[in-house]
């Protein structure tokens, strides 16, 4: 029988699933009417843009939300191209200092990771991932590190749709036989798992 982690994570994978079919159409009209010779508008721009940051946020939130098959390996360009996709519509910058191939588990887990450190760095943040000898360091330097202690104490109580990732990065943590640690200052967030 199918877990509610494992039903949850199956809806989050549905619902991902079914938005990048009409943003693939949007995309592919938007590049339908580049091709025709249509003067490059600034609206069209805004729609160009505002798809393409849009596909690259479902297919972040798919990785983190959605089954994780530790059987099944996501390459590290593959990684490197997704966060680079997020990055350009948004506050955050990453760094992947990972330097092989890691199972889709471990992957997911650092992505929630970086989820929560999103949530604690409301002026932007450059998030570093690098592997340690017991696992990994997941780390955001800030201008302001704002922790909010119901959120980071990983209890899951009283959350809303935009906290999800607090009560799911300890499961998928405990799932891989790995713990969370955090360590805050007014400028660096470190999560360790």
């Amino acid at each position: 029988m199918t877990n509610d982690t494992d039903i949850a994570a199956l809806i989050g994978s549905r619902i991902c699933h079914d938005l990048v079919n009409p943003l693939s159409a949007i995309s592919n009209g938007v590049e339908l009417l580049e091709l025709s010779g249509a003067a490059q508008t600034p609206e069209m721009a805004l729609i160009a843009d505002s798809v393409a940051a849009a596909m690259a946020r479902v297919k972040l939130f798919r990785l983190a939300f959605g089954p994780s098959d530790c059987a099944q390996t996501k390459s590290r360009s593959e990684v490197i191209t997704l966060l680079n996709d997020i990055s350009k519509s948004g506050r955050l910058s990453f760094d992947w200092q990972i330097a092989q191939d890691l199972n889709r588990g471990e992957v997911r887990l650092l992505i929630l990771a970086a989820l929560c450190i999103e949530t604690a760095t409301p002026l932007g943040a450059e998030i570093v991932f690098r592997q340690t000898v017991s696992g990994f360091d997941i780390d955001g330097k800030g201008r302001k590190i704002a922790i909010d202690p119901a959120l980071w104490s990983f209890e899951g109580k009283s959350l809303s749709a935009a906290q999800v990732q607090f009560a799911l990065l300890p499961r998928v943590a405990q799932s891989l036989n790995r713990t969370v640690i955090y360590t805050a200052t007014d400028t660096e967030l470190t999560v360790a798992v």
